[in-house]
């Protein structure tokens, strides 16, 4: 899948992106009093690489490293076997990585690729995701995410907020920096998603203040805080609902049905012999709650010859008949998010990814 120009290629090379990788990974600063043989530099270039190739394992990388390669490719000088970049790695604060990503999204940027994946009026879809990539009954460490069990024994994780740009037509997408989950120092209580977020969103609008986003997230982010910190920064949402969790929500949908509010339409996709049904009604109060916090619902009915789906999203985007369709694949696009990253890295490993490369 490609979605970049041919004459804009060379800057989105995987060399120029490996060179602005490396370039930014050498700034970084290296605290160490001592064996600094190999650079801070060297280690995550490696850490990189790793991934790029799409090594199983720290000891299979090891094993498999070809140093030539390795040098002509990603730059490395030398490769740390696989202890010695863990001991590197550790203390490295993930934090200090956020220019690298910035400058790689703004060389997508300069090179027009992100037109591609522009949707609705110009807006990027950008789906917000938790998920765990690491968990152990026996290791403990400061910064995780403790959880004790009823049987008195404790499991620490490892947890963080992805995100990524992503468009229903596109299967590929563009990851955007993630915001760790941990143990802050000072805290009783685990973080969680929604301080996650109002974290990354800050960080997010601080890095790209100018860019149109629609947020789509699962019904779990239905919340009037959120949603609250959404506007805040000036960002659109289509988050879906579930009857079970926005009961009073849904009970607007049937009072308005009654009154006559509610809007409905139908597609038909006879190549896919899909029928697409929808309703939707405008301004109704989150939850008792909130009642200030008001949103559009959807809903979504997808008719096969063998079955039929159903899909709810609660949105501040205003609905018609004429665009409830793009509505609907932009917060069934949050897939691609859950498909391509999230799912693949906790059930297959991330040397399993499948998903085509954007250039």
């Amino acid at each position: 899948m490609t979605i970049v120009a041919p004459h804009i290629r060379k800057h989105l090379s995987a060399d120029a992106l490996f060179r602005l990788v490396h370039s930014g990974f050498a700034s970084l600063p290296d605290h160490r009093l001592d064996d600094t043989e190999i650079t801070v530099s060297d280690a995550l270039m490696s850490a990189f690489a790793m991934f790029s190739l799409q090594a199983p394992s720290l000891l299979a990388f090891d094993k498999a490293r070809a140093e030539g390669n390795l040098h002509t490719i990603y730059g490395i000088a030398r490769v740390p076997g696989d202890m010695h970049m863990r001991d590197i790695l550790d203390p490295v604060s993930p934090k200090v990585l956020r220019p690298v990503f910035t400058s790689v999204f703004r060389q997508w940027q300069c090179g027009k690729a992100l037109e591609a994946m522009t949707f609705l009026d110009g807006h990027s879809l950008w789906a917000l995701d938790g998920t765990g990539y690491f968990s152990s009954k026996t290791m403990h460490w400061a910064s995780c995410l403790p959880k004790v069990h009823r049987n008195g024994s404790m499991t620490c994780s490892h947890q963080m907020l992805g995100a990524a740009i992503v468009h229903p037509d596109v299967r590929a997408v563009i990851p955007l920096m993630p915001e760790p989950m941990m143990k802050h120092d000072g805290t009783e209580k685990n973080d969680g998603e929604r301080k996650a977020a109002k974290r990354f969103i800050a960080k997010l609008r601080k890095d790209h203040p100018h860019l149109q986003f629609i947020v789509t997230e699962e019904s779990l982010s239905s919340n009037a805080p959120h949603i609250e910190t959404l506007h805040a920064y000036g960002l659109h949402s289509i988050l879906g609902v579930k009857e079970g969790d926005h009961a009073s929500l849904f009970q607007h949908v049937q009072a308005a049905e009654h009154t006559g509010q509610v809007t409905s339409s139908e597609r038909h996709d006879r190549a896919a012999s899909v029928v697409h049904r929808f309703r939707f009604v405008h301004d109704l109060p989150l939850n008792a709650s909130h009642p200030d916090v008001q949103v559009n619902c959807i809903e979504y009915w997808a008719r096969g010859a063998d079955k039929v789906q159903h899909f709810s999203w609660g949105t501040d985007l205003r609905v018609s008949k004429r665009h409830v369709y793009h509505l609907m694949r932009d917060g069934r696009a949050r897939w691609n998010m859950e498909n391509e990253t999230c799912n693949t890295l906790k059930n297959q490993g991330y040397n399993s990814l499948t998903g085509k490369p954007l250039v």
